[in-house]
């Protein structure tokens, strides 16, 4: 017997639902079918080497974990991993040409536009963070030995910051006057030609770099304990957090995964 042309329909509705059922599934579950991922065009080592908008060989830490996380999920064809200044970042994110900001301070100024994992465990004891960002005050060594070797900041005077930084935002916090510039490097050029007596910033910066230049490490010295430590995060522009979840959760314990399979700071669950 023939089927009717009513079972026909009736068998062609089923597939069609089970067609949209997957689909869905795969939207929520899947991999996204874009993923534009942004990094610091700053070095911030052992997390990411070199500058500008290349990626150095190696190119970092952050990179690898970020890449062995995708690839594991099979969403690394999908990617494109990008360096870019934080300005261009932020505008990027409000016009949402950007999916996920790496090497995000928790607390900071970047961090409060983006979603950040949640922490897991029964007290959310375990906070898939990658690492601790340090803060720290640097000063030119000429104008410590005329203060006598303390980290004294003089009347009118400003601490160098980077414009929209975390740092930009601990100084604030603290009541000390900044001297903002676009950059690291403008920060790190104005103390050295003594228009700021002290800069605050990541030590990832220029710790690394006043260890491998001794002209530079002759100039500058880090000075006092650290101002404040933050945790390292990978964050989502909200928007696609909410359109992703599935992802995002499979993607941050991923990562966190990569991190403490090299040695690093994140902790799962058992």
């Amino acid at each position: 017997m023939k089927p009717s042309p009513w079972s026909r329909c009736v068998v062609i509705a089923v597939v069609a639902l089970w067609a949209l059922a997957g689909s869905a599934a795969w939207a929520q579950g899947g991999c996204p079918a874009r993923l534009r991922i942004s990094f610091p065009d700053a070095p911030a080592e052992p997390f990411l080497q070199g500058r500008g908008d290349a990626f150095a060989a190696p190119p970092g830490l952050l990179v690898d974990w970020v890449r062995g996380a995708l690839k594991r999920l099979g969403c690394d064809t999908q990617a494109e991993l990008l360096r870019l200044p934080s300005r261009r970042v932020r505008a990027m994110l409000g016009s949402g040409e950007l999916d996920l900001v790496a090497a995000v301070a928790q607390g900071g100024p970047m961090a409060a536009l983006l979603t950040l994992p949640r922490p897991q465990g029964a007290r959310g004891q375990f906070d898939l963070s990658l690492g601790q960002v340090e803060y720290a005050l640097y000063a030119h060594r000429a104008g410590l030995a005329a203060q006598g070797g303390a980290p004294v900041l003089p009347p009118q005077a400003r601490v160098g910051v980077t414009a929209g930084s975390s740092a930009e935002r601990l100084a604030q916090e603290r009541g000390w006057p900044v001297e903002p510039a676009p950059n690291h490097e403008s920060v790190l050029q104005k103390l050295l030609a003594g228009r700021t007596p002290l800069l605050l910033m990541h030590s990832y910066y220029l710790d690394e770099r006043l260890r491998r230049d001794a002209a530079l490490a002759r100039q500058v010295v880090r000075v006092g304990p650290p101002v404040e430590r933050l945790r390292l995060h990978v964050g989502a522009r909200p928007a696609f957090a909410e359109q992703h979840p599935a992802f995002m959760g499979r993607f941050w314990r991923e990562l966190c995964r990569q991190s403490a399979d090299a040695g690093g700071a994140c902790r799962l669950p058992a």
